[in-house]
């Protein structure tokens, strides 16, 4: 059969900016996908930068075809490439099935929205897609939509409301207004809500942007200052454990990843480049079946079509939903070190090959690893081959901004590792890297994956 995977980007592609290595290399892992399954053709179609698919040298290469293997060809499309231009690149290949490879981009997370849209005009083409519907994708995207999407469907979430930039500070545009009434309204709202809370931009990504606030004073301060510039959602903040999981399928059949358990920043809210994940999560004290109930409600009522991310909290014996990601998440490749396979096989499995493969998949979450997802300061390059040649480190990844004008900016490094049947097993693994990188792992990072370990056992 002939598949097609596309990803898009709506950014102006800066390759000397940012500097990303993988170990394995991309190329490596897209090459031993094609053998693996070498009775079936695969492209990418795709504009660059495309998160986890290229390597430097292939980000930087003048090619608009790339062939890793006789089955699996990469095309480039141009940076101005628009929706109708990846439609008929697709049509032209005349696949049996396609399907989204949507990342994450800073400044807001919306490329799965112009991915689902490729997808309904390929629909109305005839050709057999998987990627959400281009509402679902809306609905994630905007903190103010995913909010009242699970108000309105009674999933439980935090207390909150939302606030609107433009009347907020009306009296700016208006000179004729002497008191904001709707500015009073917020502060009214906001007087009678449990502290602390969050107060986070209703487009923004990950935890960019986001204040914890544990007065009425520092919430309306916040509120008051340049920081403010644009709609946000404020919540009560619940204290709890954080976790994470995917969800695979579509049309009603729905997988679930293993369960993860992520780290918190001095705030209380998961940083990508302060976090630490360990999983499965198995043990009863966490409700696990009743969470797959209500995700698999979740999942039919959003019609998810792929890949999605959900973050949760449990506090006092309950799960809430915190945020709904509809692409791959910085947990994809931690599943699939966990699954033990690579992540373009989680990809096929999750996606195109999902009715072929579901069961295969669901094999591997049943018979998943323990595994952890940590992370590192900036690191020399002989020094993240030294962590890759652990035989028990699956993969390792760099992401380096050198533009960044703060060290907070600068990137980080990120090792998984695992491969272990017994939790126990895997702290050794850690106290092993621990010892071999005592200049460079940070204490935290270490406290932080001993006390998850603690958490979960």
């Amino acid at each position: 059969m002939k598949f097609v995977f596309f990803c898009t980007n709506s950014n102006f592609f800066t390759p000397d900016e940012i500097n990303v290595s993988y170990i394995p290399e991309c190329k490596t892992e897209w090459l031993k996908f094609s053998q693996k399954f070498n009775e079936h053709t695969f492209f990418i179609v795709m504009q660059k930068p495309g998160l986890f698919l290229l390597d430097k040298n292939d980000l930087n290469s003048e090619k608009s075809v790339i062939e890793i293997s006789k089955n699996l060809k990469i095309i480039f499309l141009p940076e101005d490439a628009q929706t109708e231009n990846f439609v008929k690149e697709i049509q032209k290949l005349n696949p049996d099935m396609a399907s989204s490879i949507t990342y994450w981009i800073s400044p807001f997370d919306w490329l799965s929205i112009k991915d689902s849209l490729i997808a309904e005009k390929l629909k109305q083409q005839g050709i057999k897609t998987f990627s959400h519907p281009a509402k679902t994708s809306q609905i994630c995207f905007d903190k103010r939509e995913t909010r009242e999407f699970l108000t309105q469907n009674s999933f439980p979430c935090a207390e909150g409301f939302y606030v609107h930039h433009e009347m907020f500070f009306a009296e700016r545009r208006f000179l004729s207004i002497k008191e904001n009434v709707y500015k009073e309204y917020v502060f009214e709202k906001l007087k009678n809500m449990n502290f602390p809370v969050v107060i986070k931009d209703t487009l923004g990504l990950s935890s960019f942007g986001m204040d914890v606030c544990k007065t009425f004073q520092e919430a309306k301060h916040v509120l008051l200052s340049k920081k403010n510039n644009g709609d946000r959602v404020i919540e009560e903040f619940i204290s709890g454990l954080s976790f994470g999981l995917e969800i695979y399928g579509h049309n009603g059949n729905y997988l679930f990843s293993p369960l993860f358990i992520n780290s918190l920043n001095q705030f209380g809210l998961t940083s990508p480049k302060q976090n630490v994940k360990l999983g499965p999560v198995t043990n009863e004290k966490f409700h696990i079946k009743s969470l797959y109930e209500m995700l698999y409600s979740l999942s039919k009522k959003l019609n998810f079509s792929g890949i999605a991310q959900i973050d949760l909290v449990f506090s006092g014996g309950k799960w809430y939903i915190i945020e709904i990601n509809s692409r791959l998440s910085g947990m994809t490749q931690t599943v699939a070190s966990s699954l033990g396979i690579s992540l373009y096989e989680l990809v096929f499995y999750a996606t195109v090959g999902f009715d072929s493969y579901s069961k295969k998949l669901s094999f591997l979450i049943e018979n998943s690893s323990f595994t952890f997802n940590m992370k590192f300061p900036l690191l020399q390059k002989e020094r993240l081959e030294k962590l890759y040649d652990y035989e028990f480190v699956d993969f390792v990844n760099q992401i380096e901004n050198t533009k960044a004008k703060q060290l907070r900016e600068a990137g980080y490094a990120e090792v998984i590792f695992g491969r272990e049947k017994s939790l126990k097993k895997l702290l050794e693994k850690l106290e092993t890297i621990k010892n071999d990188f005592k200049t460079e792992i940070e204490q935290r990072f270490y406290e932080n994956a001993i006390l998850l370990a603690k958490e979960i056992s």
